[in-house]
């Protein structure tokens, strides 16, 4: 959804990380360990809702032409992942996807700050589709330290914090590393809300240009967090779109650095979690071989 980013402006990575982790006196595992259970709680909601008939999806809010959607279970599972975290981390920041749209914006700082999406895939889960996830992040410096994305129809719990690893259900994982070429790679993104000329445009001279370079295959599933740990797990080998917010990107960017990946800006410029222009790889030789192929994004308003 369109929000304010004057406020949000994002510094390159700081190399005292571990400093700044000793000044907050964060403890990531354990960080990572009450996200995991918040996004098991939140995930359960959801799923409960999902399996009811799509009638019962009470749409509240159409703020683009019907296309961008927000649902009472949207609402529900964030008031809950918030108290959550608030009850446990009562020094940090929130940001959620549904708080922000209400207050018209957001601002990222460089203290602890807990960044969410209760559904990713709205649209999805209103037409029930099972490409959905809840999300949940921890950016500190502006910088995703941690992060969790629970896909509650597959029940995938995908789980990272900075130098501890990656993991699907306990289990490490790590990205596709036999995909080198262009013919031995998928590529994900996602046609979002913003239908304007130049985006249009932006997309269709992109896909053209990885059918003309020789992919092997291009996939969207409508779910930017589901489109990231798949980066993550091996199951594609890049994922890029222009629009998402830093509850789309900030957990999934952690699970793909820790599985062995890189995510950046979609320029090739180093990650600006407010940017709204990302691209994650299972390597820098993939984004070289993707980079190219993106035609120019339209400046976001």
């Amino acid at each position: 959804r369109p929000h304010s980013l004057s406020a949000c402006l994002i510094s390159h990575h700081n190399s005292n990380q571990r400093m700044s982790h000793l000044k907050h006196k964060i403890d990531l595992a354990h960080a990572r360990t009450i996200a995991e259970t918040v996004a098991r709680e939140a995930g359960v909601l959801v799923l409960e809702a999902f399996r009811k008939p799509r009638e019962a999806s009470v749409v509240t809010d159409k703020s683009v032409a019907s296309i961008d959607l927000v649902t009472e279970t949207d609402k529900a599972a964030e008031k809950l992942i918030m108290e959550r975290l608030r009850a446990s981390f009562p020094d940090h920041e929130f940001m959620g996807e549904e708080e922000s749209s209400a207050n018209g914006g957001y601002t990222l700082t460089d203290a602890p700050t807990w960044i969410c999406d209760p559904i990713d895939g709205t649209t999805n889960f209103v037409h029930r589709n099972p490409e959905i996830s809840v999300s949940i992040g921890l950016a500190l410096n502006k910088e995703p330290v941690v992060g969790v994305v629970f896909d509650p129809c597959r029940d995938e719990l995908y789980s990272a914090a900075q130098g501890l690893g990656a993991t699907l259900n306990g289990k490490p994982i790590s990205v596709d590393k036999e995909g080198q070429t262009m013919s031995q790679i998928v590529v994900s993104t996602n046609i979002g809300y913003m239908r304007d000329e130049g985006t249009r445009r932006h997309i269709t001279v992109t896909l053209d240009n990885l059918m003309k370079a020789g992919l092997r295959g291009m996939r969207m599933v409508g779910s930017a967090c589901n489109s990231i740990v798949s980066v993550a797990v091996g199951r594609t080998s890049c994922f890029f779109e222009q629009g998402p917010h830093p509850w789309d990107v900030c957990a999934g960017a952690v699970i793909v650095r820790e599985a062995g990946g890189v995510v950046m800006d979609m320029s090739g410029a180093a990650l600006d979690l407010c940017s709204r222009k990302y691209l994650v790889a299972s390597s820098q030789a993939v984004a070289s071989l993707i980079l190219p192929c993106i035609a120019e994004p339209p400046k976001i308003k």
